[in-house]
């Protein structure tokens, strides 16, 4: 049973993480996200199913949790006194958890995970998309700062962010520089639709074509990151998705290249095996446009 309209809140919000990710992907696909509301009108009572409320810690996915700890993050609050009046929680495909479950939220708290492979994670602070953070949970020692007032973050002490944030520094900036999130969050911040696309119909595509540019060169000079190993990843993957993929935005001969030059270490994570398999797999053809039997002469 759903309480207030927030649990709806937070699915629409699932949907803007996916949406966010695959647009820092520069990757154009139509996500459908089914929410199934049903009122009884004997017992006055709303239901909601395909959606989670953030007010407890949900089971961590075991494919790329482990119990041997090899991660500790120090999260740290800034402007703390703000932080009760904010949910702030960490969201991904593979872990929801919330960081003040306590009113008496504490300076710092201490999370330690054991991670298989570095974990791409959206920080929320009261569900608001259009400040998400978005980062990696990833092996070592490293700090998630948070400021509670202003509700933007950063993460000291870890080299695989450190690198997230040089390859997105030219998406982020000018996303930012022409408010971009807004925009694309219409619905949920009072702008009008027919303002809200001549907007992105304006700016959007300068936005990504500079930022497209300048991640590929970071995939071309940062052939140790583990980032430029997760792109080719992804790129694989999409191209059986879509026979035609390879053909209409990637070269795999290029990707091929790119994945015989990356750091042998890299080799060590399960993605890498994965990617080999894919390079061997056998890819179904699209079949040729065919020529027409004749052809019509507009003059006659």
């Amino acid at each position: 049973v759903v309480e207030d309209l927030e649990a709806i809140n937070v699915c629409v919000m699932c949907h803007v993480i996916l949406q966010m990710k695959i647009m820092r992907q520069n990757k154009y696909i139509l996500l459908i996200v089914i929410l199934i509301i049903k009122f009884d009108l004997k017992s006055q009572q709303l239901t909601c199913s395909g959606c989670f409320r953030p007010d407890s810690t949900i089971a961590l996915d075991t494919s790329v949790f482990t119990n041997k700890i090899n991660s500790t993050v120090k999260v740290s609050f800034h402007n703390k006194k703000y932080a009760i009046k904010n949910k702030i929680y960490l969201s991904s495909e593979h872990i929801l958890y919330v960081l003040n479950k306590s009113k008496k939220t504490k300076k710092s708290i201490t999370l330690k995970l054991g991670v298989k492979q570095p974990i791409h994670t959206t920080l929320f602070i009261n569900n608001n998309a259009e400040n998400a953070f978005q980062f990696y949970l990833d092996e070592g020692n490293y700090e998630l700062n948070i400021d509670c007032k202003n509700k933007t973050a950063k993460v000291t002490g870890s080299h695989l962010n450190d690198d997230y944030k040089e390859m997105m520094r030219i998406h982020d900036s000018m996303y930012k520089k022409y408010n971009i999130m807004h925009a694309m969050l219409y619905p949920y911040n009072g702008m009008d639709r027919d303002s809200a696309q001549a907007w992105l119909q304006k700016y959007l595509p300068l936005c990504n074509e500079l930022s497209g540019k300048h991640i590929n060169q970071f995939y071309d000079t940062h052939l140790s990151s583990f980032l430029t190993l997760e792109y080719i990843y992804n790129t694989l993957g999409y191209t059986f998705e879509d026979p035609g993929y390879d053909t209409i935005a990637y070269d795999i001969k290029k990707l091929k290249i790119l994945f015989d030059k990356i750091d042998p270490k890299l080799s060590n994570y399960k993605m890498y095996d994965e990617c080999v398999a894919m390079f061997k797999k056998e890819r179904i053809i699209p079949p040729k446009i065919t020529k027409p039997l004749f052809n019509y002469d507009s003059k006659n």
